[in-house]
Parts: structure tokens; C-alpha cells; sequence
């Protein structure tokens, strides 16, 4: 009786090169999918990050009866103010538990007095959008105290509407000067502000925005570099940073020249995101929304004015 060669059990070249294939479509779909959840998670922590942000100020106008100035120590506006020049945040830190921080934070001084220093240079975690690609960072600029190097973040107000929009969009005529309800935020530089100013109510009007990715420069979602980049001093990241609550001005694709892009074509100041599609905002009742980049910069500027006397129904 003939015996049958024994046959060695195994994989072929071809059936492994076909497995292969397999794993590797199988992963070519699965990436996309892991991506989509990847951000669908980081924004929803971006919008718990500006929910706890706007409450925090609503408390404090709660508490206090006003609202803070978006910044203080601006002489360059009216009314002027000669103080220490400080932002908005600093006042509300015990509002979302950084009493650690307020207790050595120093308002008789400007923000990047040296006794600041150690205060401002610390993380906030609650400030840094987990879709910004550079995480947590200070902020480098030459311009800035040598040592100051404040902690970044990816959140601020806005102090108005500037003349570009007001004039051409919004068809405010004679063109308006500082502090003409037309134009101003819910917060005001130099000022203090209550809830009961907001006239086109607080479902209505924004508090607070995404400038993300500052101190460097991004537009339209290429990062521009550091100090050698042309919009890089007009870049005010830290936190506590009395410049950084910014105007609505609008922008073109290129990142510095003013246009007719309401965000993420520019975070010169302007609303940026990293999120596909839009920004996150925090409103005056609280509330927090993703607003679609396809907003006309005219819907935009009249969700920022406070007293314009329009309502913006779709957004």
C-alpha cells in the first residue's frame, strides 16, 4: 500500500498577501471612523470647557452685579483707562475653582508685573481646546517682558464689533464711536457691564469664542510659524494676557487683511477653530453652541452686538 507524502498545513504567498489586503482595508476603514470619534470627543470637551467658562461669569455677575471688563488699562479707547492692565479672567478665577491661583494673582500691578510671573505662567487646563494641535504652551513673543512666557489658551471675549463690519455689513451710519451700543459686546474694555444691558437678551448674544492656536499664526489651518511671521505681534495668547479679547473685524484666507470671512480663515484676532466645519461659543445665558463657518460675517457680528436690536434665529 502506497503512503501519501505528508502535507505541511499553512498559509500560501497568495493567501497571505490576500489576508493582508483584507487587514489593510479593513483598517483604511476604520481610520476614518476612529477619527470622527477622536474629535467628536475633543469638541465635546471644548464646549464643557466654555460652559464652565460662561457660568463662571454668569456667577460673577450674579455675585458682584456686573459683569468684568473684558480688559482694563486700555488709554487707547474711550473711556481711558490708566490702571494696570489686566484681561478678564484673572477677576473670575475663583468662579471655576482656581482659588490657588487668584490668592497670588496681583491687581495693583500690570498682568506681566515680575510678582505675576509665577501666576500666569501656570497651565489652566480648562483654557487649551483639546483639538489645538500645540497643546498646552507659553507664549514666547520677544514683544513681552523678557521671562514673562504666560500660559496660552484658546478662549476670549470679545470687546466689539470693529468699524469694517459695522459700516459695510451691519449699515451703522454715522460710522460709531466707542461704546455705541450698536457695536459693543456683552463685555467692554475699561468698563463693567450687567446681564440687564443685554437688550437682545442672553440666548442672543455671545460671550465667548474660540481663538485657538495663539500666540503662532494659523490660517485656514496651516500653521504659520513663531516670531517671523508677519501677524505674530498682534498675537496675544496668555490667559491672563490684557490684549488677547479681540474685535470682530473679519478676515480674507491669507490670515492678516480684513475680509468677509467670519472664522477659522484666521486666528489673528479672530474666531479660529480646529474643529471641522465651526467654532464653539459660549452665550450670556450659559449656554454653549457650534456655530457653522458658513455664518455670514453680518449673522455673527449681530449674535456679538449686546443692544443692536436684531435677533438671529438661525445659526
Amino acid at each position: 500500500m502506497r503512503r501519501q507524502p505528508n502535507r505541511q498545513n499553512g498559509f500560501t504567498l497568495i493567501e497571505l498577501l490576500v489576508v493582508i489586503a483584507i487587514i489593510a482595508i479593513l483598517i483604511g476603514l476604520l481610520l476614518p471612523a476612529v477619527q470622527k470619534i477622536r474629535e467628536a470627543a475633543a469638541r465635546a470637551k471644548c464646549t464643557n470647557n466654555l460652559k464652565q467658562l460662561g457660568l463662571a461669569l454668569v456667577n460673577y455677575e450674579a455675585t458682584t452685579g456686573q459683569l468684568p471688563p473684558s480688559r482694563t488699562g486700555d488709554q487707547s479707547i474711550q473711556p481711558p483707562d490708566t490702571g494696570p492692565a489686566h484681561s478678564w479672567v484673572p477677576r473670575i478665577l475663583n468662579y471655576f475653582e482656581q482659588d490657588a491661583i487668584a490668592k497670588n494673582y496681583q491687581f495693583k500691578v500690570n498682568w506681566d508685573a515680575q510678582v505675576n510671573w509665577p501666576v500666569i505662567q501656570t497651565q489652566i487646563p480648562i483654557f487649551i481646546c483639546p483639538s489645538d494641535p500645540l497643546g498646552p504652551r507659553q507664549d514666547m513673543n520677544p514683544m513681552l517682558n523678557p521671562g514673562t512666557n504666560p500660559a496660552c489658551g484658546d478662549y476670549n471675549a470679545f470687546n466689539e464689533v470693529k468699524d469694517f463690519v459695522a459700516i459695510n455689513l451691519l449699515s451703522v451710519f454715522p460710522p460709531p464711536q466707542p461704546g455705541d451700543p450698536r457695536i459693543v459686546g456683552a463685555m467692554r474694555p475699561n468698563v463693567v457691564s450687567k446681564i440687564a444691558d443685554i437688550s437682545d437678551g442672553t440666548s442672543n448674544t455671545i460671550l465667548l469664542a474660540e481663538d485657538a492656536g495663539r500666540p503662532n499664526w494659523f490660517f485656514y489651518g496651516g500653521v504659520q510659524g513663531g516670531p517671523s511671521s508677519p501677524c505674530y505681534a498682534s498675537k496675544e495668547g496668555g490667559w491672563a494676557d490684557a490684549g488677547g479679547p479681540f474685535s470682530l473685524d473679519g478676515s480674507e484666507r491669507n490670515g492678516c487683511i480684513v475680509g468677509n470671512c467670519a472664522m477659522n480663515c484666521s486666528n489673528n484676532s479672530e474666531v479660529y477653530s480646529f474643529h471641522s466645519g465651526g467654532a464653539n461659543f459660549a452665550f450670556a445665558d450659559g449656554s454653549v453652541h457650534f456655530i457653522r463657518d458658513s455664518i455670514s460675517l453680518t449673522a455673527l457680528a449681530q449674535l456679538i452686538t449686546r443692544a443692536g436690536g436684531e435677533i438671529v434665529k438661525d445659526y
